[in-house]
């Protein structure tokens, strides 16, 4: 029997809770994207100021694009792909804890680059696919 879901692992947990997180999160900016702005972590300033809300909006999209991208690679079963998406989170992370640490918040910079460390670290190990 064929069927259109991968054969589901526990390895499978962290890339499809990126996946999620990024599909749907990404989404938050375009209806709401001062408590998008807040989730991030940037300060309160920032949320308020309308002329961040669109360029937010537009990062939000970008965002949700690489979940849905996430999620292709899963059904597909292109594991080793994922993990290469996977791996760019350190990369992001870089980003985000730089940006938070910039406008003030370093706590939740902190927190951003070191969970990217640990999904970004995830996949250049190849442990989605693990031994295929």
């Amino acid at each position: 029997m064929t069927t259109i879901l991968p054969p589901f692992s526990p390895r499978h947990i962290p890339p499809l809770f990126i996946a999620s997180a990024f599909t749907l999160g990404g989404l938050l900016p375009l209806w709401n994207p001062a408590r998008a702005i807040r989730e991030y972590g940037l300060p309160e300033r920032v949320a308020e100021s309308p002329t961040a809300h669109s360029p937010f909006a537009a990062y939000g999209s970008r965002t949700t694009i690489i979940g849905v991208v996430m999620w292709t690679l899963y059904f597909r079963r292109e594991y080793r792909s994922l993990d290469t998406v996977m791996s760019l989170l350190l990369f992001a992370g870089g980003v985000d804890g730089y940006l938070c640490w910039k406008e003030g918040v370093p706590g939740r910079g902190l927190f951003r680059f070191l969970s990217s460390v640990v999904f970004g670290v995830w996949g250049l190990a190849g442990l989605t696919g693990g031994a295929e």
